[in-house]
């Protein structure tokens, strides 16, 4: 565990920087937390990682470093991987606080208990510290799984660009870090300190993203809708993949069709496609969904090939399903009846 083939000043360097930009994060992260539960597991986690880099760094350049210390590092380590499980499920799919999630911080609890009497070859190089890196590597697939999970299923889509790039680098990153550290021990084949170096790259990079973008951990409200954390240009998109759809494939003409259909056909979560309609577009989605019918039925009225089509049956032609509902959306789009629209506007 001691071995190390990196210069020794510059592996102190690196990795004394990275364990004070992580104490920094952590900081941060407590500062927004504003009662948010999602802000105080970033800070759990980046606490964790500051002191287990620390423990990393002390193990490597004290001849001896307190046993009660290098019981805490690795408490903190037992600390870290549940913490970014328990935030990047929480971040991803907003799922509501429950006190079983406590269960998950057990093991570093029963570390943090016992800190004074864990030896080093009783406990330690006993199994210890082999079950420890399991551990650890464990949450940390876990946490790439449901990453998979999300981005598959095309939820990414809701997060901006700048969020979504933060919940990637955290999770590779610290998976990165625990895998160096059960490498080291288990097969031997990287640095000690090869983790806590190659970590850096990955905390400043969620650094200059928290400084780009310090909504990222501000704590949302609740709602699906208020969740959202696209920006404007990146709803007008939505907005225009919307307009493609229905110009391309003409899904309005389907008397069916519905919000979840074309969600579906946009591989967009409903609420977000909800949103967009309404918020962007600034239509209820029966308003949007009719605009385009009666664009249609206004093409068909004054045009030769439907002349011997009676109005109603190109409005059932056209999506809707009652005259009631096609009289309405008429008017209210054109301002006058199909059949006043027909005799001023159809050619001779």
């Amino acid at each position: 565990m001691r071995t190390a083939s990196l210069n020794r000043e510059l592996e102190l360097f690196l990795a004394g920087v990275g364990a004070t930009q992580s104490l920094w994060m952590a900081l941060y992260s407590i500062f927004e937390r504003k009662r948010d539960f999602r802000n105080l597991l970033l800070f759990i986690f980046f606490i964790s990682i500051t002191v287990r880099l620390t423990k990393s760094i002390l193990w490597v350049y004290l001849d001896q470093s307190p046993l009660w210390f290098i019981n805490i590092g690795f408490a903190a380590h037992a600390l870290s991987g549940p913490a970014l499980f328990l935030y990047a499920w929480h971040f991803l799919f907003e799922k509501r606080w429950s006190n079983w999630n406590l269960f998950h911080f057990l093991p570093a609890l029963i570390l943090l208990v016992g800190f004074k009497s864990f030896s080093l070859d009783e406990f330690w190089y006993a199994g210890g510290y082999t079950s420890l890196l399991t551990h650890q590597l464990v949450y940390s697939l876990l946490s790439l799984g449901i990453l998979m999970i999300y981005s598959f299923n095309g939820n990414h889509k809701v997060l901006s660009r700048t969020a979504f790039m933060w919940i990637i680098a955290l999770i590779v990153g610290t998976a990165v870090l625990q895998f160096l550290y059960f490498s080291n021990y288990m097969l031997g084949l990287t640095p000690y300190l090869l983790g806590p170096i190659i970590y850096l790259p990955f905390i400043y990079f969620l650094a200059f993203l928290l400084f780009k973008n310090p909504t990222i951990i501000k704590p949302n409200k609740g709602t699906k809708s208020q969740n959202i954390r696209l920006t404007e240009g990146e709803l007008s998109e939505i907005a225009n993949q919307l307009e493609v759809l229905m110009v391309s494939k003409k899904m309005y003409l389907d008397p069916n069709c519905t919000l979840g259909k074309v969600a579906h056909e946009l591989r967009l979560p409903l609420y977000l496609v909800s949103h967009t309609v309404n918020n962007q577009i600034g239509k209820s989605f029966p308003d949007f969904l009719n605009g385009y019918r009666v664009e249609e039925i206004k093409k068909r009225l004054v045009h030769p090939d439907f002349t011997n089509n009676t109005i109603a049956s190109i409005a059932y032609d056209c999506g809707f399903n009652t005259l009631s509902s096609f009289n309405i959306a008429f008017k209210k789009t054109t301002g006058t009846t199909p059949t006043r629209f027909q005799k001023k506007n159809k050619t001779v």
